[in-house]
């Protein structure tokens, strides 16, 4: 039988009422042998009340040990009966992430002392998901007012003579445009509960990318190549989704590549998309914070704002798969997609 925890509510009130129980039946054994001897003593024959006690404690006393397994396996049934729906509701706790807040714990059926502690938690919950909701929203808002005029500034400064400063300022405004898609993606992420899911094939959508992002990656001093598997990766996906993870992740590998070096993108068998790199690759100690919302290494290059990696993470959680990065082989750092 599977003992819980040591600290845990159950043992202690396995392990008090047993004591309790185990007290009161010795003590029902114990005065049933000296009651039966002083009734046996008070027919003036001692010898006999020995002998009634002994024949009694032989009768009767193998009888103990199995009165006191029954006792615990009916202490151990009340108590875990009566607190299974306080375990029913941590298993629910456990399932609550920043993804399903719309989660709550079950107060059916708890113990009077218990439900006001789930009722003042499943509070505390929607208070959360205000407020998340309100994030969601700020985010998203603040990012749809900044393209229209990041849009006409863009036009603005493309008018302009090509002088080093309105280089300088056409590629701010790159950067602060490219920012504001991340942000409302992230925000579409958040807002998505379920995206449409159709059947497609992972090889022809990551062949159609690679071809397309082929010149800007060459402007960028690199070159681009592709792996294929020979036959269709067919998937439930959604195309647009996985399209921008996969232009996020080539995007940060030709970032992080050296000029005139090769970022490779390699589809397998298994639903798996690999993006290789030979760049100075991804320390152990910053692996576990790499697909977090605004987290940048120290020594990070480029001037992204560290949402690129999040956002593939959560278009991977999304298809129920895993990303990932180890080490390329001879150097280096390889992302991998795992989907379904």
């Amino acid at each position: 039988m599977r003992m819980p925890s040591v600290g845990s509510l159950e043992r202690q009130l396995i392990l008090r009422l047993a004591g309790v129980n185990l007290l009161a039946l010795g003590t029902g054994f114990a005065w049933l042998i000296v009651k039966s001897y002083r009734i046996a003593h008070g027919l003036n024959h001692d010898g006999l009340a020995d002998l009634f006690a002994a024949e009694f404690l032989e009768e009767a006393g193998w009888t103990f040990p199995f009165f006191v397994i029954g006792m615990i396996a009916l202490v151990v049934f009340t108590v875990r009966s009566s607190l299974s729906s306080v375990a029913a509701a941590s298993r629910q706790a456990v399932a609550i992430a920043p993804g399903q807040t719309d989660v709550r714990l079950e107060d059916e059926g708890l113990p009077t002392e218990i439900k006001p502690f789930v009722l003042a938690v499943n509070g505390a919950l929607d208070r959360l998901a205000h407020g998340f909701e309100a994030q969601r929203r700020f985010t998203a808002d603040a990012a749809h007012e900044l393209r229209t005029p990041l849009a006409i500034l863009t036009a603005g400064l493309e008018a302009l003579p090509d002088t080093r400063e309105v280089v300088a300022l056409r590629a701010d405004a790159a950067r602060m445009g490219r920012l504001v898609d991340q942000l409302l993606r992230v925000a579409r992420l958040d807002a998505m509960p379920a995206p449409a899911l159709d059947k497609l094939d992972l090889n022809e959508l990551a062949a159609d990318l690679v071809a397309r992002m082929a010149p800007w990656v060459h402007g960028e001093g690199c070159m681009l190549a592709f792996e294929s598997t020979g036959a269709p990766v067919m998937i439930e996906g959604n195309a647009d989704m996985l399209e921008g993870a996969l232009r996020n992740l080539i995007e940060n590998a030709v970032g992080h590549s050296p000029t005139g070096s090769e970022v490779t993108v390699r589809v397998g068998r298994d639903a798996e998309i690999a993006v290789i790199d030979h760049g100075p690759g991804v320390p152990l100690e910053q692996r576990d914070r790499l697909f977090d919302r605004f987290w940048r290494a120290p020594d990070a290059m480029g001037n992204g704002a560290g949402l690129g990696l999040a956002i593939v993470a959560a278009v991977v959680s999304v298809h129920g798969g895993t990303a990932e990065v180890v080490d390329t082989p001879g150097g280096g750092a390889t992302f991998g997609l795992r989907l379904g």
